[in-house]
């Protein structure tokens, strides 16, 4: 599930505690979206190179994470779904379905990475404008539920029970990742990085101030909000339909797809999450996206997360906000 962009820059009083050191850049394209590091420092070379091994490291989750790739790890897993085969599986894999798992159980059922099979017929739809079928719709809505994946922790393995289920890792896999490239970087001494997954960030620490982070207006044609946040040693993660929305039948429908309905949700909002790593803000702005907003708020209270949602409503936008979100506003 793609994230809106987040804008970052650093604040520049940095300048007057290190005056040789400057922020660099470092881009690679992963996981079909643009990645990067962000450095303060004045050591250039070793940078780069733990850039690299940063970039290599999701080079290595990808292949274990894709549900495009035929042969990863993922969708080898899929592959035994109802045969009964539990499977042993590599630590990043296990790692990243069993926070998927408390996941799903922290979330009213609402986040779930059974939902393979409904977001490939819904990316269809998508982009033949067409709605599926009701019979088709069930028929991929019976392969769902992650009640039905068996952990056995003693063995590392898992067993996928219901016939047809492919797990699909994209509201998860990406935020994972840049909290294992700030976590490369932080461990080659570049603790003042910045780590951005297609709008998916780590942020560790830095000089002074922190990272500035703008948040884009929902439908406003990259207008920013008015107030930029102030960020360090936490992650952020953006979730909606600004660009990705679709219309079919009358209706406005997100790309992201609701595992109770196998559909894409109609009402336009926007979620942002402040948690304490990647991937934990990464299902939290997927999960409050389609829950409710009373009950968006209050998981997000119980993740010990900050929260802001922009709602669309007829009356115009609705702005909620978790009691701690606005400390991490910037001081004009």
């Amino acid at each position: 599930m793609k994230k809106l962009l987040l804008f970052v820059g650093l604040v520049l009083a940095a300048f007057s505690t290190q005056a040789q050191a400057r922020k660099l850049i470092f881009q690679q394209p992963k996981m079909g979206s643009m990645f990067t590091v962000q450095v303060w420092t004045a050591d250039s070379v070793n940078a780069a190179q733990a850039a690299t091994q940063a970039f290599a490291a999701v080079d290595s989750l990808n292949l274990i994470f894709s549900d495009y790739l035929p042969d990863s790890e993922l969708s080898r897993l899929s592959q035994t779904a109802g045969s009964g085969k539990a499977v042993r599986v590599s630590p990043a894999l296990w790692d990243i379905l069993w926070t998927s798992r408390m996941a799903w159980e922290k979330s009213s059922k609402t986040f779930d990475v059974t939902v393979g099979q409904l977001t490939q017929l819904w990316r269809q739809s998508r982009k033949s404008k067409q709605l599926p079928l009701p019979a088709v719709r069930q028929k991929a809505l019976a392969t769902t539920g992650t009640q039905y994946l068996q952990f056995d922790a003693k063995n590392h393995t898992i067993l996928l029970k219901r016939p047809g289920t492919k797990l699909d890792l994209g509201a998860i896999g990406k935020g994972y990742a840049a909290q294992r490239m700030l976590e490369i970087m932080q461990k080659a001494g570049f603790a003042e990085s910045l780590c951005d997954a297609a709008g998916n960030m780590a942020i560790g620490k830095n000089p002074e101030a922190g990272w500035t982070v703008g948040i884009e207006l929902p439908n406003q044609q990259g207008e920013l909000l008015a107030s930029w946040l102030v960020l360090q040693q936490m992650a952020i993660s953006t979730s909606g339909d600004a660009y990705q929305a679709v219309r079919m039948g009358g209706k406005n429908y997100s790309h992201i797809v609701s595992p109770k309905t196998g559909l894409g949700v109609t009402y336009q909002r926007q979620v942002t999450v402040l948690s304490k790593d990647a991937a934990q803000a990464d299902w939290l702005s997927t999960a409050c996206y389609l829950l409710p907003v009373p009950q968006a708020l209050k998981l997000a209270e119980l993740e010990q997360s900050e929260i802001l949602i922009l709602d669309n409503q007829p009356s115009g936008l609705k702005t909620f906000t978790s009691p701690g979100f606005k400390k991490f506003f910037k001081e004009e």
